[in-house]
């Protein structure tokens, strides 16, 4: 995570078993997303970096993942052929 004024870096989010292929942020900017190559799409705390969940269901890489207006919704999109709302 990095300040987009100075570009430094605030934290790094750790726990995905292989590259991360798609992030986004809630729309409250308190929530980030993250989708992989691991099959996972992973939920994290943006102000303390801690990991909320992780979703499993995609049978392949993860390689978009977006957050509803609601903040609530999430939808991933994978090699599986599949998108999930979650």
């Amino acid at each position: 995570v990095w300040n987009s004024t100075t570009g430094e870096l605030i934290k790094t989010l750790e726990g995905h078993a292989s590259e991360v292929t798609a992030v986004a942020v809630g729309p409250d900017g308190k929530t980030i997303v993250s989708g992989s190559r691991d099959e996972t799409v992973r939920v994290w705390n943006s102000t303390t970096g801690e990991l909320i969940k992780t979703l499993e269901g995609h049978t392949h890489w993860v390689t978009a993942v977006a957050v509803g207006p609601d903040g609530k919704t999430i939808v991933s999109g994978s090699r599986d052929k599949t998108v999930r709302v979650w």
